[in-house]
């Protein structure tokens, strides 16, 4: 089975057709200092969703039915507009897709319906609807996803049950062959999140999750830092690794009785080994003053790495998500910045080589609109 067909061109987006207009014009930050200028384009105008990856200047996600949608269906943002993804073959009023992973004209991601069982499902898209495949996992299961693509291999995971046959157990890391179609197992209790040049990365449970990468084997390397107590790998450039670490760390101000650790979570980049951690939360305040206390990298492509900081609220509670963007020298800049002031949060969720970032914006109401960071000139 050919999942793939030939690479087409990328489209290079006009984003000014069709509606699909810049919302606010760019300006520069003055703390965490904008590297570059961004014009964010509201992909959902009209109604909700998140833009879950980026490729070739265009954004793959979901589009809701609802305001503060979670799931909807499977679209592809082009410079002409909205491409609706969603498989035929999944029907039901339950019925949700959406792609994790976009590389040339090959989307991948999930699906569920009634067809289903209404359980996540691993699918590949080639740009339509109509070319929606399923992909294979092999051993009995209780459904799966992919979650990337290099457009050569497809990684995710799948869930399978113990020995009874009726309970569920552990996740199985699993690699697709696009060409073949062809699967392969390389783990239980490890999920895959992304790929690039023969890298797949992810995160191995022990209990808590701890960053790995493989080669295609099931020979996994461990990025998980020393004094960290949970780490996630999640992306890849084939080189380097992004994820994020969490230390617990003796804090007074939070703490209602005394002494109290508190967990933080920080980006991290490595380049294959745990010693080669790299700590690259941004630590200086935002552009309206605001600090953040917990940062994850979730994305790298070319010189960018794309993610989301929260900002501190001085107590336990987790603040408001803004999106992030660090460079080639991890100087990071507040993406939030260049929404309009009506979205409250934002996440960065993936970015092409030309440096568009796909992500979400959020109001306070909790309406979610799909959003692409175009850098300007």
């Amino acid at each position: 089975m050919n999942l793939h067909s030939p690479l087409l061109s990328p489209v290079r987006p006009a984003w000014a057709r069709n509606g699909l207009l810049p919302i606010i014009a760019a300006f520069s930050l003055h703390s965490l200092e904008a590297q570059t200028s961004y014009t964010a384009v509201d992909l959902t105008p009209t109604a909700s969703g998140s833009a879950q990856t980026a490729s070739g200047g265009q954004a793959a996600g979901y589009t809701g039915s609802t305001p503060n949608a979670f799931s909807g269906r499977a679209t592809l943002w082009t410079g002409d507009g909205a491409i609706d993804l969603h498989p035929a073959f999944l029907d039901g009023a339950g019925a949700r897709s959406q792609v994790n992973g976009f590389a040339g004209n090959l989307q991948v991601g999930i699906g569920a319906g009634t067809s289903t069982g209404n359980r996540n499902v691993p699918i590949a898209w080639s740009d339509s609807a109509a070319s929606a495949t399923l992909l294979s996992i092999p051993f009995v299961n209780a459904g799966g996803q992919a979650n990337a693509t290099d457009g050569i291999q497809i990684v995710g995971s799948a869930i399978g049950y113990d020995r009874d046959g009726t309970t569920l157990g552990s996740a199985h890391a699993l690699i697709w062959n696009v060409a073949t179609g062809s699967v392969i197992d390389i783990g239980i209790d490890a999920s895959l999140n992304d790929v690039a040049g023969g890298m797949q990365v992810g995160t191995i449970s022990k209990g808590i999750a701890n960053a790995a990468f493989w080669r295609g084997t099931n020979k996994a390397t461990s990025l998980h830092p020393k004094t960290a107590v949970v780490s996630v790998a999640n992306g890849t450039d084939g080189v380097r690794q992004v994820g994020y670490a969490g230390f617990d760390i003796r804090v007074r101000r939070e703490a209602v009785n005394g002494n109290k650790d508190r967990r933080f979570n920080y980006a991290h980049v490595w380049t294959g080994t745990a010693a080669s951690a790299l700590n690259i939360h941004p630590y200086a305040s935002t552009a309206d003053g605001k600090l953040l206390d917990h940062s994850y990298a979730l994305k790298v492509k070319g010189q960018y790495i794309v993610g989301y900081a929260n900002v501190a609220t001085g107590t336990t509670t987790i603040g408001l998500a803004r999106a992030i963007v660090w460079d080639s020298n991890y100087q990071a800049t507040d993406l939030q910045a260049f929404v309009p002031a009506e979205f409250i949060s934002s996440v960065a969720y993936g970015v092409d080589e030309s440096g568009c970032v796909a992500g979400v914006m959020t109001k306070a109401d909790g309406t979610r609109h799909a959003v692409l960071w175009v850098p300007n000139p």
